[in-house]
């Protein structure tokens, strides 16, 4: 489990002895280390918000530097991924060979398994995104099998999209009950990936490639045949002519395996069918098997562990809701 300091209840600081300030910052979001530009270090505030399994902060502060070192990744163990957008300011930053500006209208993603510095030059106001790093890739980048480090993406219709909903959700997400936050992470996560794939090639980057366009090949496969009962990594090799080392080392790349693709695909239909409305007639023991789930109660436990809320308090609230 990533450890971070809960800064949920944090006001707004200003005036408070700079070091204070600095300890704060230091352990918000990811172990940094911190640095004033001038003794005048007097503000820095943040505010946090849950949204499903992803976290929101909004963050101002005077002039300041942050560095991740290794040894910070060694403290805490947080391999998320981070969305950075200036509200008011700039910052720059760089991370392994890639160095960039964000200004507003701008967002830039870093990966928080690697060092990094980013400089606020100027007093400033940004919202960031926090996202686990299992979930970056199978929901933003799409179960696609490629690696991905920071990268900036200038004003464009998505982007802005992105924007405005993040500083929409920093307003109005503790307002949402539990339903509507895993709805809303969905699609927010969604756009995110189609801002990704527009701007840094990834969907261009797969084109002709032999090894992209058998693991498109097996995706369809799995996409139609998921919730069979009787499919098995062995079952999905010999379906798309590939030795079961091969299908592995496919998976691999992209940080998961083709279990858990499939068991989260499961999950994921599941939870889509016990939030439609017109299903409520269909039992939620029914509903896991027709994705695959030969165990209702270990479906259960899986479902819980995977959206924090039970199938059936889930299917309460969409019956309240209607």
């Amino acid at each position: 489990m990533n450890k971070s300091t809960d800064i949920s209840d944090i006001p707004l600081t200003q005036g408070s002895n700079p070091q204070s300030l600095l300890d704060t910052a230091s352990g918000a979001i990811f172990r940094i280390s911190a640095f004033p530009h001038t003794g005048e270090f007097t503000n820095y505030s943040i505010a946090s918000h849950q949204l499903a399994k992803l976290n929101i902060y909004l963050s101002e502060s005077d002039p300041f530097t942050v560095r991740r070192r290794l040894e910070d990744i060694e403290d805490d163990s947080a391999f998320d991924f981070l969305i950075l957008t200036q509200l008011e300011g700039t910052s720059e930053i760089e991370q392994e060979d890639e160095k960039f500006t964000v200004k507003p209208g701008s967002i830039a993603v870093l990966v928080g398994g690697l060092p990094y510095t980013i400089i606020f030059p100027e007093k400033s106001k940004r919202l960031l995104l926090r996202i686990p790093h299992r979930t970056f890739h199978e929901r933003v980048l799409g179960r696609k099998v490629c690696e991905f480090g920071a990268h900036i993406y200038t004003d464009n219709g998505l982007v802005r999209i992105v924007i405005a909903l993040l500083k929409s959700l920093e307003e109005e997400c503790d307002k949402l009950s539990d339903t509507e936050q895993y709805t809303v992470a969905d699609k927010l996560l969604e756009l995110i990936g189609a801002v990704l794939r527009s701007e840094s090639g990834l969907d261009k980057t797969s084109q002709g490639s032999a090894q992209a366009a058998r693991m498109c090949r097996i995706l369809s496969y799995l996409e139609e045949n998921y919730s069979d009962h009787e499919l098995t990594p062995a079952k999905v090799a010999s379906a798309n002519a590939v030795s079961m080392r091969h299908l592995h080392n496919l998976f691999k790349q992209s940080g998961i395996t083709v279990c858990k693709w499939i068991w989260e695909r499961r999950l994921q239909s599941a939870r889509e069918d016990i939030l439609d409305a017109s299903m409520i007639g269909k039992s939620i023991s029914e509903i896991a098997y027709n994705k695959g789930f030969n165990d209702s109660a270990h479906f259960s436990r899986a479902f819980k562990e995977r959206f924090n809320v039970t199938p059936s308090k889930l299917r309460k609230m969409v019956v309240e809701q209607d």
